[in-house]
């Protein structure tokens, strides 16, 4: 009985939908009156996308719920992600689908700007949501505005620059499961002040152990720098162990994690680590809140004193003053805000606020309880991953339990692009990473989503056997 609840749920989840038109092509050259009707025909469709309504995938899912063993409180959080019944979407892990929630808080925040314009800044709006921003953030990666601070960037890749913009030389050690921006920035650091560089090497199966990048680790180091997990395997690195490490080891180091994988379905606590510790991410991942709100926490230790970071680059809202307009050369701000250098990225942050209210919903607004509440079910999901893939004799990438992963599993395939093409065109959502730059082989990752349940897990994992013998 449940197998055929499960089919007709995915049925109805797996329906096809015709795909948005191309609205930015059909305004160039449009009469003012074509593009009132162009935008209020947009409006309802897009409106009617996001809001979604009662889906009857998840009409069908509340009427069987107690036979899919999905409680209340999932049910209602998974009534904000409609997006997730527009198939079944395992590829969070790259790039999250959004509730309704993060969409309202952008028409809002640009529904202020339409009636007050530059009321947004004089009555301080825009100002109070920055404000926001950097609280929220703090709340979210463990730490606060007491001890540390909140930068914004519109992704890490600019975050990693600014910090490594302020650190002249010396000796940086990372690994080489670290995503790809990460050794661009490294790289070009090192070519800018002539630091050096140290790349510990990750093991065939995708990880690296701590006693391995601890080795690395001598006083002259500068600048330890981590993905929290391994984007080609999901291996999760064990940060209190390292943070203990780098302080023992080389005291005036700062350990810069980027934890744009794991920000918000892996705890992480920022201020237990240590005032040596910064943290990078972004929204666009599990956060689900699309691109333009990266975020960067930083110590006070990093703020003020001598060794204050100083990027090469500046502008107006580096200021320590920047409503005072004052001309010459830069008087650099005390707080984060010195990392930084022009207008901020409002609508982003606008965005992620709205995205962890919704994550946020089921826990009474507490962030660190809806991140333990996100390792949980995604913990959970990947478990569920790795049986299915067992059972169905595919092999996941490393053999560590879920403990060691982050919120998604790799599973190795031939010809991977093509498999990921012919789930995308039966409605599943999975991408494909390849063991070398234009390889055919390597690894579809499948993620679990905190407003995600088994059963769609294990239709994905399904599917994958089923494409790769018919190969």
């Amino acid at each position: 009985m449940t197998k055929a609840i499960v089919a007709t749920v995915l049925s109805a989840q797996t329906q096809r939908r015709a795909p948005l038109g191309r609205f930015v092509d059909l305004l160039a050259g449009a009469t003012p009156a074509q593009l009132l009707a162009v935008v209020d025909a947009d409006r309802v469709d897009a409106l009617a996308r996001i809001s979604g309504g009662l889906t009857r995938a998840q009409a069908l899912r509340e009427q069987h719920a107690a036979s899919l063993g999905i409680n209340t409180d999932d049910l209602a959080l998974r009534r904000l992600y409609p997006g997730l019944d527009a198939g079944i979407y395992a590829c969070s892990h790259s790039m999250g689908v959004p509730s309704i929630v993060g969409p309202a808080a952008v028409l809002h925040q640009l529904a202020e700007l339409t009636e007050r314009g530059i009321g947004v800044w004089d009555d301080g709006a825009w100002v109070a949501l920055m404000d926001s921003y950097r609280e929220r953030v703090a709340a979210l990666v463990g730490g606060n505005l007491v001890d540390g601070d909140v930068a914004w960037f519109p992704n890490v890749s600019e975050a990693l620059a600014a910090v490594l913009e302020g650190v002249d030389g010396g000796r940086l050690v990372y690994t080489a499961g670290h995503f790809t921006t990460g050794h661009y920035v490294h790289h070009q650091w090192a070519q800018n002040t002539g630091g050096a560089l140290t790349e510990v090497p990750v093991n065939p199966d995708g990880s690296v152990e701590t006693a391995r990048v601890l080795d690395a680790l001598t006083p002259d180091v500068r600048v330890v720098s981590l993905s929290h997990a391994l984007f080609e395997s999901g291996w999760l690195q064990d940060l209190p162990a390292l943070a203990a490490g780098v302080r023992e080891r080389c005291p005036d180091a700062m350990l810069l994690v980027d934890a744009y994988q794991t920000a918000g379905t892996v705890p992480i606590n920022a201020a237990a680590l240590g005032d040596h510790v910064l943290v990078t991410a972004g929204g666009h991942k599990q956060l689900r809140s699309a691109t333009g709100a990266g975020f960067l926490y930083v110590p006070n230790r990093w703020l003020g004193g001598p060794g204050a970071l100083t990027p090469k680059r500046t502008g107006w809202w580096g200021h320590a003053a920047p409503f005072a307009f004052e001309k010459g050369p830069v008087r650099r701000a005390e707080d984060a805000s010195r990392l930084r250098s022009g207008t901020p990225t409002v609508t982003g942050m606008a965005m992620l606020l709205g995205e962890l209210a919704a994550a946020s919903s089921v826990t009474g607004g507490d962030l660190g309880l809806a991140v333990r509440r996100a390792r949980e079910v995604t913990r959970g999901l990947v478990d569920v991953a790795m049986r299915a893939c067992a059972v169905s004799g595919l092999r996941v990438r490393g053999d560590w339990t879920s403990e060691r992963r982050a919120a998604f599993v790799c599973v190795e395939v031939r010809d991977g692009a093509h498999v990921a093409e012919a789930l995308a065109g039966e409605g599943i959502h999975v991408d494909f990473r390849p063991v070398s730059g234009g390889a055919t082989d390597g690894w579809l990752r499948v993620s679990g989503n905190p407003a995600g349940f088994a059963y769609e897990i294990e239709a994905v994992v399904a599917a994958i056997a089923r494409l790769t013998r018919a190969a």
